[in-house]
């Protein structure tokens, strides 16, 4: 006959279970881990949020709140490069496409300041939303240049960098809602 576990033999498991320190980036890694098995690679994931010193120690719900951080303030930065350049540019036709892409970023900017507010208030499936819209933003910039053959998007590289951020981000939320 197979005799129950007694608490008191289970219990010196359960203590040692509990005291067992936490490794420092645990959810760090273990979110990239599993992100890194569908659309975000794990080392850009990993070296992205812990541009962040607070990432390694971080929870999921921190890790969301910094993605999307991250997101936000390179929206900011793009639709500043893309002002900056429109102003030296003396393409007419770039101008008029550098200053599209300000319009489409400073779009943007809201419905991150959204997707914020949506991560504090642990709607992860909200801000998740919200980032799959801003991801349109780096495409209808570079459709922009190319309605004239030859002329290529001089913050190509930056829409990249944005789209990166926003697809890790949306990944993270995506991540959290489960």
């Amino acid at each position: 006959m197979n005799k129950p576990y007694s608490l008191l033999a289970v219990l010196p498991l359960l203590l040692l279970l509990a005291s067992r320190p936490s490794i420092a980036g645990e959810t760090l890694h273990t979110l990239c881990n599993f992100l890194g098995g569908d659309y975000v690679d794990y080392n850009y994931c990993v070296s992205t949020l812990s541009t962040n010193p607070a990432a390694s120690t971080a929870d999921g719900h921190t890790l969301a709140v910094i993605s999307v951080n991250l997101t936000t303030t390179n929206a900011t930065a793009v639709k500043s490069r893309a002002d900056s350049l429109s102003l030296s540019s003396s393409d007419p036709f770039v101008r008029s496409s550098l200053l599209n892409c300000s319009s489409l970023y400073a779009s943007a900017t809201p419905d991150l300041h959204s997707s914020a507010t949506a991560v504090a208030a642990k709607n992860y499936s909200g801000a998740a939303a919200v980032l799959a819209d801003v991801l349109r933003v780096p495409a209808g910039c570079d459709q922009g240049f190319q309605k004239k053959e030859g002329v290529a998007s001089p913050i190509r590289k930056e829409n990249n960098a944005f789209s990166d951020l926003a697809t890790l981000a949306k990944a993270v939320n995506n991540y959290m809602a489960q």
